[in-house]
């Protein structure tokens, strides 16, 4: 039995991937010895007869016993031949895992051969609906054929030479009504929601066809079935304000345990680097205040998010890709093979932390106001194997178009190669006279360096390698590994051990990728009077037809998105909307009239908010400037 220490002298373990091979190669970390007492394990005759060679072997590794009491002593030191094969599989296993990684990583380094990417349409090919499904129903067989048909829709690019991604058939047509109110029923039970007894099918069904239901009846059903009760409760009081009744207010009231962190406003990353390492394994809720600061609760917690995911953006070292980051749709910076040790443990902290922060938001129904790609959502959602040229837009659409080119020469060059009517001869000619934008590719002196990464070789020796038209296939599919894949692979690797430290990725499977910006940020809506009107409440000493009210309704409606932004994170904390605009607010936006003493002028005064319950006292101004 071995205790390790919590410091190893000489050892840094942010330069490993794999702590277990750490402590067998390090004597130091044994710091106690325990004796065990144990009852020694007789062979049976035919399982000696069977092992005789493995049993010899064995017995000079079995500790020695004591002659009599039909007991033994061993030390730790001394370790049985079983407990010495489970550690030899353990090891070899994750040996193998790891060697068949660092196989395809020297193929494509060594030889430039890159994996040929996964099929979208895979896992929708499948003809059981899930293997884990428990009920057993006529209409499953109907479900498969559905799904199905709708990768085809989704993804019927895949089978052609196609780099942009269309559906064929609106996705709101596989929606199947009466199935969502079945499930909308179900997750509005109080009763149900208390006592755990949600029907299994509802997440095995969703799980395997999302596409039946629309967006907000699956966000219910992810909170109804990723977290404990009282979280569930608590989402359904929110999206059901009639249960607030008082005759169900006993019923249904959930009981969330919280937990009050007080930050500065300086250095606010690396508190909440500390926070979320404390809080990744806690179900309780994270409240936070500001040093010298009188307001808690849900509007310093909103805007500590918010606060964060800005520092997220410029942090350092780098995280994000530079045109991703001009685009606004954020995307790892690509490491290179032979990236620095000490610069790499640095990032991948950073992204295990981001996991973290992410994960924690979403379990407490807090915005984050991170603008991330859409590619980086099919990484968080375990669909990286089937990235190509088409998930480049997402990132840097500059590169990706001149790659399109290039795959247009590629496709030219095979149909020259393939036509049997040439000579070699004429082949030959015709190939070399394909050019971009009648430039050769030759002449435009590229390559097998990543675009925009001078120090980054695609290869071995990618920078004394040039591009032709010969080797252009190769040099797309390169940039397009390192870019999307193989360079980002270690940080997301990271992000998705921060992420299940607090939750498991799995229950995100309700989700696609064009979704799960809705899910962590919210989303925006255009404003207007009308809609306005019918999402906030006037009172005390306002109504709809109050003069500052309709002023209110008429200058928020002329906001550009930046405008509306800084309204949000004035009124609420957060500069973003949860999905369904204004009218999901949680409580829902009260406008009052602000009082002043009694000879005072209101125009002489500025509007207040309480941000924990989205209360604005608006004075009540003479004209609308």
């Amino acid at each position: 039995i071995g205790t390790t220490s919590g410091a190893i002298s000489g050892t840094d373990f942010n330069e490993h991937e794999n702590d277990f091979e750490i402590s067998l190669g390090n004597s130091s970390i044994w710091v106690q010895t325990h004796l065990i007492h144990y009852r020694p394990f007789v062979e049976t005759s035919a399982a000696t007869a069977s092992s005789s060679r493995g049993s010899k072997s064995a017995q000079e590794t079995m500790p020695s016993t004591s002659s009599g009491g039909g007991g033994g002593v061993a030390t730790v030191k001394s370790t049985t031949a079983s407990a010495l094969q489970s550690v030899i599989q353990l090891t070899t296993s994750k040996s193998t895992r790891k060697s068949k990684s660092s196989k395809k990583l020297d193929a494509v380094w060594n030889d430039g051969v890159v994996p040929v990417p996964l099929s979208p349409l895979s896992f929708y090919m499948r003809r059981r609906l899930n293997d884990s499904l428990s009920v057993q129903d006529q209409s499953l067989e109907v479900m498969s054929l559905l799904r199905l048909l709708y990768g085809l829709n989704r993804y019927w690019f895949s089978l052609y030479y196609s780099p942009y991604q269309m559906e064929l058939v609106p996705f709101v047509e596989f929606v199947n009504s009466k199935l969502t109110a079945k499930v909308n029923r179900q997750l509005q039970d109080p009763l149900a929601i208390m006592t755990g007894n949600l029907p299994a099918w509802l997440t095995q069904i969703g799980n395997s066809c999302p596409f039946l239901f629309p967006f907000e009846t699956r966000q219910l059903l992810f909170y109804m079935s990723a977290f404990d009760r009282d979280r569930a409760l608590q989402r359904l009081l929110d999206s059901t304000p009639e249960l607030n009744a008082a005759d169900s207010q006993d019923r249904v009231t959930p009981r969330l345990d919280r937990r009050k962190r007080t930050i500065s406003r300086k250095d606010i990353l690396k508190q909440a680097e500390s926070i979320m390492q404390d809080l990744s394994s806690s179900k309780a809720m994270l409240e936070i205040q500001y040093d010298e600061e009188v307001g808690t609760g849900l509007g310093p917690t909103l805007e500590f998010y918010a606060l964060v995911s800005q520092e997220l953006q410029k942090a350092e070292p780098e995280l994000w890709n530079r045109e991703s980051v001009q685009n606004g749709a954020l995307y790892p910076v690509p490491l290179s093979k032979h990236a620095k040790s000490s610069n790499l443990s640095k990032i991948r902290a950073r992204y295990k932390f981001l996991g973290r922060f992410m994960a924690k938001s979403l379990m407490d129904s807090r915005l984050i106001d991170l603008p991330l790609s859409q590619t980086f959502y099919k990484w968080v959602l375990g669909h990286e194997s089937t990235l190509n040229l088409a998930d480049l837009a997402y990132v840097v659409p500059g590169l990706q178009k001149t790659l399109i080119k290039f795959q247009k020469l590629i496709v030219a060059k095979d149909k020259i190669e393939r036509n049997e009517e040439l000579n070699e001869r004429e082949k030959s000619a015709q190939i070399q006279s394909l050019t971009l934008d009648g430039c050769s590719i030759e002449d435009l002196s590229l390559d097998f360096v990543l675009p925009g990464y001078q120090n980054f070789d695609l290869c071995r020796s990618g920078r004394n390698e040039d591009v032709t038209i010969h080797n252009l296939c190769r040099y797309n599919d390169l940039v397009v590994h390192w870019m999307l894949k193989d360079g980002v692979q270690r940080q997301m690797d990271a992000f998705r051990e921060g992420f299940n430290s607090v939750f498991p990725l799995s229950h995100l499977a309700l989700f696609y990728p064009e979704e799960m910006n809705q899910v962590f940020c919210g989303n925006s809506l255009v404003w207007d009077t009308k809609m306005l009107a019918d999402c906030c409440r006037p009172d005390h000493g306002y109504n709809s037809e109050s003069r500052a009210i309709k002023f209110l309704f008429e200058i928020l409606s002329t906001y550009n998105q930046q405008e509306q932004r800084l309204f949000l994170q004035f009124l609420t904390g957060s500069p973003r909307l949860p999905v369904g605009g204004f009218r999901a607010l949680s409580p829902q936006l009260t406008v009052v009239r602000k009082t002043f003493d009694q000879n005072a002028n209101p125009d002489d005064y500025l509007p207040s908010v309480m941000t924990c319950v989205n209360y604005l006292k608006l004075p009540d101004y003479s004209t609308i400037e």
